[in-house]
């Protein structure tokens, strides 16, 4: 592989006649408010012309709204549209606003901690449009009925519930897809709680050991006194929750689906070794897609309980290829023989220091050892982009918010293709086992 680069790109902007005056991430943009209107005039007329092709019903903002297209052709189109948006708002806002609504998004968050606490998106019925009284509401979550209308009276602000008759309330489709989905409402908990309580004290983490990030030295260890995994470890509720919270995310993004694309699975035979693979989703979900494969998910008997109660509704020809098995991966892998057909890693190493890392590979290092020659390592992580690559701002923002979050968790990160192939090449791989080779990068 060549080593990276990062040159600029040429930006995605069919924006005839319009001038731009700067350089945002090595494209091209505008601060003509006529002119962003146009654009986004222009991107919404083609999404309606893409739907219309497609035979695919309009959102709207109704609990039936129709799933958008998982397509790149509608991907792209919604990147242009959403960056021209973001653009025209915050020049039509101004600065002072714009930071005035940023720094008072805390008491957004308050509001849908409670709902996610109080247990709103379900006690409100996604089947009646007429809605339920905020009384019996509050009467449900066992609080009173004024915090509860203040709390869904903001929250329908955001088209999250919304108020059918004075103190009566409704889903909309965003409140609606989590109240059909106990996994999304894990996300919401999970997010709401171990994350949110513990991004308040991020600061005081920093203070308190300004020179060093890590597991132990994070805003989740300085709020609870206990790691992350420490924490799930003794509090086996809130480890399903988090089981659930991750199988959650796969649905909006980090999908299956995606990974199943952009690696040959057809390639590997036999078994494939999911290493930190949580409850199983992931291995579950490619099981489907890839009848050759089977799978054998390793992490903590907390995570692999969660696994067990999702095998157990599922196809039994999927299933019969699903083994669990308790495993932590600083420890040596155990040899699986000639039927492992790789060790797949997903999501794992931006969880860890560069340290904590190279253990990590060392571990699997015995089990390399008794596969076939060759049986690789697949990595399946977030690649943050550079400066110059034109990534949209809002593209970038999605990713380093989850940049963010392993601050907060675990005093990780996320890495930009550079600092994967520093991380692999000079410490981890030669730390690790110098026989250990970066093959390719599937993106």
């Amino acid at each position: 592989m060549s080593e990276p680069t990062c040159l600029p790109r040429k930006a995605d902007d069919d924006r005839s006649g319009v001038v731009t005056n700067g350089n945002k991430n090595g494209a091209l943009f505008s601060t003509d408010i006529l002119a962003l209107a146009l654009d986004i005039m222009n991107h919404a007329a083609n999404i309606k012309t893409l739907l219309a092709s497609q035979n695919l019903p309009a959102p709207n903002f109704s609990p039936d709204s129709p799933e958008l297209p998982d397509t790149p052709e509608h991907a792209a189109l919604r990147s242009r549209l959403v960056a021209s948006l973001d653009d025209l708002r915050l020049l039509v806002v101004g600065p002072r606003t714009t930071m005035r609504s940023l720094i008072g998004s805390s008491n957004d968050l308050a509001a849908l901690q409670v709902a996610f606490e109080f247990g709103f998106f379900t006690i409100v019925p996604v089947a009646e449009e007429e809605g339920i009284a905020v009384e019996e509401v509050a009467r449900q979550a066992g609080m009173d009925a004024g915090r509860a209308r203040q709390v869904l009276r903001f929250l329908c602000t955001h088209r999250i519930f919304r108020e059918v008759k004075d103190g009566w309330f409704a889903h909309t489709a965003s409140s609606a897809a989590f109240g059909r989905d106990e996994n999304l409402i894990g996300l919401g908990q999970y997010s709401m709680d171990d994350m949110f309580k513990s991004a308040s004290l991020t600061a005081d983490c920093i203070k308190a050991s300004p020179q060093v990030s890590d597991l132990v030295h994070s805003p989740f260890t300085t709020r609870l006194g206990a790691t992350i995994f420490e924490y799930y470890e003794k509090t086996p509720e809130h480890a399903a929750r988090f089981a659930k919270a991750m199988a959650g995310v796969t649905t909006i993004d980090r999908k299956p689906s995606t990974l199943g694309d952009v690696f040959p699975w057809d390639t590997p035979r036999g078994t494939v070794v999911d290493v930190g693979g949580g409850s199983g989703h992931v291995s579950i979900a490619l099981a489907r897609r890839f009848p050759h494969l089977s799978f054998r998910v390793q992490d903590s008997e907390k995570m692999l309980a969660q696994g067990r109660r999702v095998l157990a509704k599922e196809d039994p020809a999927v299933a019969s290829r699903i083994e669990l098995q308790q495993h932590d991966f600083f420890q040596p892998q155990q040899p699986g023989g000639n039927a492992v057909a790789a060790f797949f890693l997903r999501h794992v190493f931006h969880n860890w220091a560069d340290a904590d890392s190279t253990a990590i590979l060392r571990a699997l290092v015995p089990g390399l050892e008794a596969a076939p020659a060759g049986t690789p390592i697949l990595i399946s992580d977030r690649v943050l982009p550079c400066l110059g690559d034109g990534t949209p701002l809002h593209e970038e923002r999605a990713m380093r918010r989850q940049d963010i979050m392993m601050l907060v968790g675990l005093g990780a990160k996320e890495r930009t293709r550079a600092e994967w192939e520093a991380l692999f090449r000079a410490a981890l791989f030669r730390a690790a086992d110098e026989r250990l080779e970066l093959k390719r990068v599937h993106a």
